[in-house]
């Protein structure tokens, strides 16, 4: 879903390339650096925040979490 988002957000992105060339001075609209860097600060964050679950869940052993379902 994350990488699904950032495709849509990039996808925005250069589709708005003309409007925020008028609000940001000296930036060009179709700048890739512009539009990687949020969406790969986007995919570290949710890569991040998966990973105490992940912790987590390695954790448990697999037999114990077999009987009690």
């Amino acid at each position: 879903m994350v990488i699904t988002g950032a495709a849509i957000g990039a996808a925005l992105g250069i589709a708005s390339a003309r409007y925020v060339e008028t609000l940001l001075y000296g930036v060009k609209g179709s700048d890739l650096v512009m539009l990687t860097g949020p969406a790969l600060v986007l995919l570290a964050i949710a890569l991040l925040s998966v990973l105490p679950v992940i912790a987590r869940a390695s954790r448990i052993d697999p037999k114990i979490m077999l009987r009690a379902e």
